[in-house]
């Protein structure tokens, strides 16, 4: 299984061209229930076809083999959204992520924030924080529940980020937390369509071990979308 690899250290995207360091640790995600967000009829369709327009999961990093990121340690959030319907028009995505107590977004330099998306063409992989109708924010505003991730160069749409029959989107967002999480909940709204709103989650679990922690640097994220068959170009 090939898989594109994000590193926590910035040196992301040097994966696609470099050999992955002999010392580097893949960290595994921790994933929720994948969800049913909204509903439609395809897209001239006679008789009408009913479809589920758009599914979601989310999760968040552990170092392996499964240990759970501690008090202060930043770690990912990530949330993968699947296109299965075909509304006409498609959908124009409004995307937030809802933070329990004492969790913040972490985002610095070190620690960017890295949108992608999967599109059928190819398929291949986009990069959209290199997309000049999207981009991928690096600072997150409030929004109407909890953060909002916007698209900073999709101005026109208000942010939304725009999604079709078979496309697929993944956003990977650093946190901390400030104390001990037990089964809180990691949750991010999904909005494709006007009054409809998806949560999917994941229940956190932050613990107190932040003694004898080995650093995070050279560990390396790999992307949902890029085990998806046939694996899209720009997937390593």
């Amino acid at each position: 299984m090939r898989r594109l690899f994000l590193s926590l250290a910035a040196l992301a995207l040097t994966c696609l061209a470099a050999a992955r360091p002999a010392s580097a640790l893949n960290l595994p995600w921790f994933e929720g229930v994948a969800k049913d967000i909204g509903s439609n009829f395809a897209c001239l369709s006679d008789p009408p076809i009913f479809q589920i327009r758009v599914q979601a999961y989310a999760g968040y990093s552990l170092l392996p083999p499964n240990r759970t990121p501690a008090v202060g340690e930043v770690f990912y959030a990530h949330l993968v959204i699947s296109h299965p319907g075909n509304p006409c028009g498609g959908s124009a995505m409004g995307i937030e992520m809802l933070l329990p107590p004492g969790v913040t977004p972490a985002i610095s330099a070190e620690n960017p924030a890295f949108c992608f998306a999967r599109v059928p063409n190819g398929p291949r992989l986009i990069n959209l924080a290199n997309d000049s109708g999207y981009g991928c924010p690096q600072q997150l505003s409030q929004g109407l529940e909890g953060w909002a991730i916007r698209a900073p160069l999709n101005t026109q749409a208000g942010g939304a980020w725009l999604s079709f029959q078979g496309v697929w989107h993944e956003f990977l967002i650093p946190v901390v937390s400030d104390r001990i999480q037990n089964g809180t909940k990691l949750r991010f709204k999904v909005n494709p369509d006007i009054g409809v709103n998806g949560y999917p989650e994941a229940l956190l679990f932050v613990n107190s071990d932040v003694l004898f922690r080995t650093s995070g640097e050279g560990n390396v994220l790999s992307l949902d979308v890029c085990t998806l068959t046939p694996i899209a170009q720009g997937c390593q």
